[in-house]
């Protein structure tokens, strides 16, 4: 993350005082886990503070997992383990997904939806894919293969596809076998049925925070629990927290964006990647992995998946990030659970349109997905770069955005918690401009003063005008007396 400006420092350090009291507390025993805290009015009282810097105290604590929020109950101490060399690594409980209040199933359903300046989506401008070139192969091949059309649509996919995914799996540490493969209409529905194959209502899931708002109602959808496991400081997943939940058999899966995960945009390193696997095989652990944004990583190296260090990794992607949006191409594979997949699938969409699998299958062959990958790629790191430059110019210090290594979005953390971004989001939308608010990528408030963009449309004046004009509402927010 990079931080635009200088933070104030008497403010900053005042509010670091007072959760490092706190947390000592918490570690000498004087707080016991499920203790209610202070509110925010009373703790503004005890030290002499502002409500701002009190609530931030809180949210910092709860940033850490020192403490859970409870609606209309107040800040409660959260569980805490000691491992060994009683250095404490505190674990989230799991909770049960609520229902979405109004405002934020009114937020779902904007995001999305047509606008002026699209800074909400995480895809591209149509000029990104080969949509020509696309659908060039399509009418061909419709004239010469008329049965694709003519055919019923059962199976588990066109063999031609499974084995150009199965070929270029090798390349990044994948020995796939095509008949572990089941072709779907996009990664949504391969990880849905990844999902009801392997845990059922009530189990718990571990997931990665800020998680992608689409899986967190996914899991809602499927009424499991959930545990969000933050991001280190590196940007990906705390991967001591995580393991300690599977050595403690505190979850039944992991799912993940181990590669540009959204909306961080950061990859595991291949060594933590290795122990996770490692770890997750010891522990019964069952890992879904979401490597739709693999193809997009800015390297000269495509990262490689997690199920490249375990067979037992069920592993998930599609091609709507790279090749078209509107191509709802996914896959799944899985050496364990495919009968069951395949058997979810027959039951819920059947089939999938044998047409466009046939498209991208020839695109793979003929080496045109190779070719239009490095330039997706260049276009992408050239289009965040410039709009990442943007928020550390125009926004308020103590701003800290994202720096992703691939795919299309960028995560930015306002410097005060008490920022209202579902009230900049709501402005934004009516002034024509798309941002995705991070309180819908967790299950509670914590991300209340962050959201998401978009790069992926590219970057021009009107961009740049959006991203001032946020800025702006930004800095009179934070400003003393702001809205």
């Amino acid at each position: 993350m990079s931080i635009a400006g200088t933070d104030q420092e008497s403010q900053g350090s005042r509010y670091r005082q007072i959760a490092e009291q706190i947390k000592q507390a918490i570690h000498e025993g004087t707080l016991l886990p499920d203790t209610r805290l202070p509110s925010v009015r009373t703790l503004a009282t005890q030290y002499n503070v502002s409500l701002t810097t009190a609530l931030k105290t809180l949210r910092s604590l709860e940033d850490e997992h020192y403490a859970v929020a409870r609606p209309k109950s107040g800040f409660f101490v959260a569980p805490l383990i000691r491992p060994q060399r009683d250095k404490p690594v505190v674990i989230e409980q799991s909770r049960q997904i609520a229902q979405l209040d109004e405002q934020t199933e009114l937020h779902l359903a904007m995001v999305g939806t047509d606008c002026r300046i699209r800074l909400d989506l995480a895809n591209g401008a149509s000029s990104l894919y080969p949509i020509k070139k696309i659908g060039l192969l399509m009418r061909q091949l419709g004239y010469t293969k008329p049965f694709l059309l003519g055919n019923t649509v059962k199976g588990t996919g066109y063999s031609p596809l499974k084995a150009e995914i199965a070929r270029r799996a090798f390349d990044y540490g994948c020995n796939i076998n095509p008949d572990d493969i089941l072709i779907t209409n996009g990664c949504i529905e391969a990880i849905s049925l990844s999902l009801r194959a392997t845990v059922k209502p009530g189990d718990v899931v571990a997931v990665e925070s800020p998680c992608y708002f689409v899986l967190l109602q996914m899991l809602h959808n499927l009424d499991l629990r959930v545990i969000e496991v933050e991001a280190g400081p590196e940007g990906y997943i705390h991967v001591e927290k995580l393991t300690t939940l599977f050595q403690r058999k505190a979850v039944k899966a992991f799912v993940t964006l181990a590669n540009i995960n959204n909306p961080l945009g950061k990859s595991i390193p291949n060594e933590k990647k290795a122990y996770i696997a490692r770890q997750a095989d010891e522990n019964d652990v069952i890992i879904i992995e979401d490597d739709i944004f693999g193809d997009t990583a800015f390297g000269e190296r495509r990262p490689f998946p997690m199920r490249a260090f375990t067979p037992n990794a069920i592993l998930c992607s599609g091609f709507s990030k790279t090749v078209a949006p509107g191509m709802r191409i996914g896959w799944v594979c899985s050496s364990n659970y495919m009968r069951k997949i395949a058997s979810l699938k027959y039951t819920s969409t059947m089939g999938t349109s044998v047409l466009s699998q046939a498209a991208i299958a020839e695109l793979l062959r003929n080496g045109g997905y190779d070719a239009h990958l490095r330039k997706l790629r260049r276009e992408l790191a050239n289009q965040i770069g410039q709009m990442r430059r943007a928020v550390v110019r125009y926004f308020p210090p103590g701003t800290r955005v994202s720096d992703p290594e691939g795919g299309y979005v960028l995560w930015v953390e306002m410097p005060l918690q008490a920022l209202n971004v579902r009230a900049l989001f709501i402005k934004a939308r009516n002034a024509g401009i798309g941002i995705a608010p991070g309180h819908i990528f967790a299950t509670d408030h914590r991300y209340d003063h962050c959201f998401r963009l978009n790069a992926g449309f590219g970057w021009n004046e009107e961009v740049e005008q959006a991203i001032k004009q946020l800025a702006q509402w930004c800095r009179q927010s934070l400003a003393p007396g702001g809205a």
